[in-house]
């Protein structure tokens, strides 16, 4: 569908006020596929990809009739052969970036691959995260995630595994959304990793005297400055929420997570600012759709007094999943795999450039489009053409 900037920016280029309408498709991961019997909704407002992970230069442009003799305007290019992805939505943008924002261009601020040294942390250490690429369920055929062990024997509470484990063979998993969408790794967190409390719209970190739930996953040494930004910018963060078993009779109550940029990994830094994600499933958000993208504008990150972005050191991630029933603990029947955090400028007007169609991606089944790794394939965007 053309999108209301879309319009705008097509009229100034028809008249030569525009260099281009079309250069660049956008691909993401961030919407629930449409099946074949859906309906598109209308997405004339929207002015980005609700977590984009990809754009790629269109590299052909062509004039054709589909099936019903509908005349057609077809944008296509050629996505990148190293890595797998399943999408679910896609766009037309009229550069590859924004040229009005320059370094304060929206970007992917973290992929959580092993390139990025996160580390696990306790109470007493700090380790780095492994690889596991064994099957996450040892008996192929139980279907239920087992307490997964290095090669030494050792448990392994958070690690990164194939997103298209064999696990994810399963039609009740995937009709969930529970699959990781970006990239071929993701990395899983136990939903017991931290005891957060919610209080005042504020989460907290609950330790116990009988175990540390101020776990957390960090990266250190990192450079996040957003001084410049708008406060209408937002963070955006994928994941997806995965059970333990399939079809166990637990139920997601509710997920928090706390992605806290400090200066010091310390449990209560002075200079901190929070983005905070508290999901409880009273609408039933959890009930078919398992891979969520939640955001929150910079103006709402809750911030330590005197805070400024040029001290951060450190990302810390705090997660828990807590069940349906009445307790509100932490939940081990449930584990996190975290997809990416990206940040999006909102706010840096440029009339030449936008978004200019967008769309679902409408599948069978109303699963995401997958792309290998290590393959070739081409995507195209298709404009229906009428005359009014």
């Amino acid at each position: 569908m053309i999108t209301n900037t879309g319009r705008t920016i097509l009229a100034k280029y028809l008249i030569g006020q525009a260099p281009a309408y079309a250069s660049h498709i956008a691909l993401g991961v961030g919407q629930k596929p449409i099946d074949e019997f859906g309906s598109f909704a209308d997405y004339s407002n929207y002015t980005n990809l609700n977590f984009e992970v990809l754009r790629i230069p269109i590299t052909s442009r062509g004039y054709v009739y589909d099936e019903a003799g509908a005349a057609n305007i077809v944008f296509a290019g050629e996505l990148p052969g190293d890595q797998r992805y399943l999408f679910s939505e896609i766009g037309i943008y009229s550069a590859k970036s924004n040229p009005a924002a320059g370094a304060l261009d929206s970007k992917m601020l973290y992929t959580f691959s092993a390139s990025e040294n996160w580390e696990y942390h306790t109470e007493t250490s700090a380790t780095s995260i492994p690889l596991y690429l064994q099957p996450l369920d040892s008996n192929a055929s139980s279907g239920t995630i087992d307490n997964v062990q290095d090669d030494a024997g050792n448990l392994l509470t958070v690690y990164r595994f194939n997103s298209n484990n064999s696990i994810f063979n399963s039609s009740a998993r995937k009709d969930l959304q529970e699959p990781p969408r970006f990239l071929d790794r993701a990395l899983m967190l136990p939903g017991n990793l931290s005891f957060l409390e919610s209080s005042g719209g504020n989460l907290s970190v609950k330790p116990t005297d009988t175990e540390y739930y101020g776990s957390h996953i960090h990266l250190t040494g990192t450079n996040v400055d957003f001084n410049k930004n708008s406060s209408e910018d937002e963070l955006r963060l994928a994941f997806s929420v995965i059970d333990k078993t399939t079809n166990q009779a637990a139920s997601v109550g509710g997920v928090r997570i706390l992605v806290e940029f400090a200066s010091t990994d310390d449990t209560n830094p002075d200079n901190f600012a929070r983005f905070q994600i508290d999901y409880d499933n009273s609408n039933q958000i959890f009930s078919d759709d398992r891979y969520v993208v939640a955001r929150q504008k910079l103006k709402d990150l809750v911030k330590s007094p005197g805070f400024t972005w040029n001290t951060i050191n450190v990302v810390k991630i705090y997660a828990m999943v807590y069940d349906d029933s009445a307790s509100g603990l932490p939940s081990d029947e449930f584990y996190i795999a975290l997809d990416g955090l990206r940040f999006e400028n909102l706010t840096s007007p440029n009339p030449l450039y936008g978004l200019t169609g967008y769309s679902v991606i409408k599948n069978t089944g109303g699963l995401p489009i997958v792309k290998e790794p290590n393959s070739s394939n081409i995507v195209e965007f298709r404009y229906g053409m009428d005359v009014a």
